[in-house]
Parts: structure tokens; sequence; C-alpha cells
């Protein structure tokens, strides 16, 4: 699967509010937002495991990749949600592969 951008993000620590586990497996679904404009996405992890509380490089998808991607700006701030925040970061790459 192809990725619409790269994140560097952190996972908030179970202390901090956020997730009681790592991210990891094949991929991960929540909603990325930027502002308060959500898109649907899956975090390509590609087995790999994201540790809380440490940044993490990972590429992401979105659902509706036309909507997404016109509001998508390298070094905008964002963060991923899951019934509340678990994770904040900023896009480095915007991929312009169709």
């Amino acid at each position: 699967m192809t990725p619409d951008i790269i994140i560097s993000v952190r996972f908030l620590t179970t202390a901090e509010g956020g997730r009681e586990t790592p991210v990891q497996g094949q991929s991960y679904s929540c909603p990325l937002f930027i502002g308060d404009e959500g898109f649907d996405c899956r975090l390509l992890l590609d087995g790999r495991r994201l540790d809380l509380g440490e940044n993490h490089e990972v590429a992401v998808k979105f659902l509706y990749r036309e909507k997404a991607l016109p509001k998508m700006k390298t070094g905008a701030e964002l963060h991923l949600w899951e019934g509340r925040n678990i994770a904040s970061g900023e896009i480095i790459q915007v991929c312009e592969n169709i």
C-alpha cells in the first residue's frame, strides 16, 4: 500500500492519558486530525511496534485520499484520536504518488 503522507508522531503514555498498550501489527486505523477536521486513516506499521512516549516516523494511508490530501501540508500539526487524543506530531512529507 502506497502512503499518502509520512508523519512524525509521539504516542502519549498511559500516565499522560494515552493508550494502555503500544500500537503494533501490520496497520492501525484511527482518525487523524488537522485542527478540528478529522480524516479516517491507517498507519502502515508493517509489523513494527510503536512504543508509548517515543517518537516514531510512520507512513499513513487515508481512506478518502481525495478529501484528505488538499488539507495536508508539510509541517502541519496533527493528533491521532481513539475516543481521546492519543498521539501528536506533524506531517514531515506529503507523498504525491497517485
